[in-house]
């Protein structure tokens, strides 16, 4: 519930404020986009201490401390007026979102299951798929019916309640908990290897292209309907990519521990390729909405692969940290794929320059993935 709480209204709703802000207020594309960037990048440089925080505090505390502060700014973000304000409500929100996603996720499964980890991480992580399916349809469907302000504050607060009860009830340190000390030691040394870029670096590649896509998918499909084409629906398009990516991070889960996860992520990478060359030149409702469909089949499995690397690559000690600086480096990277985009949108007219960008970065990735260090820490 806690990745359905954090990508509903923290990664996948970033493409609904962006709409509603603009209409409210007629700002940019590129200034809005870029205030989420800030707030990716601010939060990336915090995730080595948040997993200092968990081995220290546990999982519970940390996962309770980000869902409030993510509440807080959600609940005041319908009532901006000004820039200057919605730049601080994003720079508050920045901690709230690194303490309920990805790493804190990882770390936690990491205290429970070792040989059973890539299944594990990747029905947790399930629910960043599920927010998708639930949260952006729903919260689409609902503003029409009772204005921006309400219906957004109305799912958030359902939301808290769902998530913070189970986080609060289910929860708790595992027994592969590793010691504070070691979590602390060493912090930023893998980042004079070449192992560890030949993980992070790809992720950080293909994760620039997938947020700043999906942060775009609605204003997208949006422009499409607008610009005298067919009625495409945004929440169905969604929906679709959505209920692939489900499909498609389950599927993976039942081999992912048996895989060589390097050649699967390249070929995850590769997918979006295709369905972005698509989406590219489509206008046909059925070639946009299958297109989604395609690209949503490895949407999740690029997050979970990252860490599957680092756990057959590194020691079982060794994971937390990495994982945490790998996702820092990652986030870090990617934070500027909804600014990058929206500002390439307000340059050029249109989506043809951005989704050629984010087609190239995929390719630069699978062939990057490929290059396995010599000596890997820990032989899959």
């Amino acid at each position: 519930m806690s990745a359905v709480f954090a990508w509903g209204f923290g990664f996948y709703a970033h493409g609904i404020y962006l709409v509603e802000l603009q209409r409210q207020h007629g700002w940019s594309t590129g200034f809005i986009s870029s205030v989420v960037t800030a707030h990716y990048v601010l939060g990336a440089f915090l995730l080595p201490r948040i997993a200092e925080a968990i081995g220290r505090f546990g999982p519970r505390a940390v996962f309770l401390t980000g869902l409030s502060i993510t509440t807080a700014s959600l609940l005041l973000l319908p009532s901006v007026t000004e820039p200057w304000q919605l730049v601080a409500l994003y720079i508050v929100m920045a901690p709230g979102w690194n303490a309920t996603s990805v790493a804190p996720i990882a770390a936690t499964v990491g205290q429970w299951f070792d040989r059973k980890r890539g299944l594990a991480l990747n029905l947790a992580l399930s629910g960043a798929t599920v927010a998708g399916l639930a949260v952006t349809p729903v919260l689409l469907a609902a503003i029409p019916r009772l204005g921006f302000a309400d219906a957004e504050r109305l799912l958030v607060a359902i939301g808290i309640v769902l998530a913070a009860g189970s986080v609060a009830l289910f929860v708790r340190k595992g027994p592969l908990s590793p010691k504070p000390a070691t979590v602390r030691t060493h912090r930023l040394a893998p980042m004079r290897q070449w192992h560890f870029w030949s993980i992070s670096a790809p992720f950080a590649f293909v994760l620039l292209s997938q947020v700043g896509f999906l942060t775009h998918l609605v204003p997208l499909v949006t422009a499409r309907s607008e610009g005298g084409g067919p009625s495409i629906d945004p929440a169905l398009a969604v929906g679709i990519n959505a209920v692939t990516a489900l499909v498609g991070r389950l599927l993976l889960g039942l081999v992912i521990d048996r895989l060589e996860p390097r050649r699967a992520s390249a070929i995850c990478f590769l997918v979006q390729v295709g369905a972005i060359a698509v989406l590219a030149w489509a206008q046909a409702p059925l070639l946009v909405y299958g297109a989604c469909a395609v690209y949503g089949l490895s949407v999740g499995n690029n997050i979970t692969l990252s860490p599957m690397i680092v756990q057959r690559e590194y020691t079982p000690d060794q994971f937390p940290a990495i994982v945490a600086l790998s996702t820092a480096v990652v986030q870090t990277l990617y934070a500027f794929g909804p600014g990058l985009l929206g500002i390439l949108r307000d340059l050029s007219g249109g989506y043809g320059l951005p989704l050629f960008l984010c087609m190239a970065l995929n390719i630069a990735a699978a062939a990057l993935i490929l290059g396995r260090p010599r000596r890997p820490v820990r032989p899959a």
